[in-house]
């Protein structure tokens, strides 16, 4: 299907509305995760921790609307460009989130005026950063390993058919030989 689609998107004209299209033809790279097999598995891995993954989002994104609802209620009046709608509050917690300046560009400046504001953001960087981002990485890991051993017991499943068709083989060869009459 991934073939048919890249094959469908080179047949779209050079020129026109869905010129850009072709631009899609780069996918075609994407086809090496099925030929390596330690890719493969990587992938296997990712798309085995989708439920988790996802499950996860969900607490995060709870956790970032009750945070920035409380943020817009305390310093939306002092900090409107931070915290003064709810979307502006979610960014500025994604920002504290991924510690991207968040001491000196954002919690310095509002305790100033709010000296018990780290009361606030200390927290949310526990919950939301150490904690909720570890569980991704932890769910990833687990789903990898889980695909990774099942991977190993069908391949010992396989080696050991193998080896019970070569014995049974083996086994019929010397009765046959035994079989056989001696000179």
């Amino acid at each position: 299907m991934f073939d048919l689609s890249v094959v469908a998107i080179a047949l779209v004209p050079a020129s026109g509305p869905f010129a850009v299209l072709r631009a899609l033809r780069v996918l075609r790279v994407l086809r090496i995760l099925t030929i390596v097999p330690s890719m493969r598995r990587v992938v296997g891995g990712l798309l085995a921790a989708i439920p988790g993954l996802s499950s996860i989002a969900v607490v995060l994104g709870l956790l970032f609307y009750v945070f920035a609802v409380i943020a817009t209620n305390l310093f939306s009046a002092d900090f409107p460009g931070w915290f003064g709608t709810l979307g502006r509050s979610l960014y500025t917690l994604f920002q504290v989130m991924t510690l991207e300046s968040w001491s000196m560009g954002i919690v310095r400046p509002v305790m100033e005026l709010h000296p018990f504001a780290w009361a606030f953001f200390i927290p949310f960087i526990l919950l939301a950063t150490f904690t909720m981002l570890n569980l991704f990485i932890g769910v990833i890991v687990s789903a990898m390993q889980s695909f990774t051993d099942a991977d190993k017991v069908e391949t010992i499943a396989a080696v050991e058919e193998a080896h019970g068709h070569i014995e049974a083989d083996l086994h019929s060869e010397v009765r046959a030989l035994l079989r056989q009459p001696r000179p």
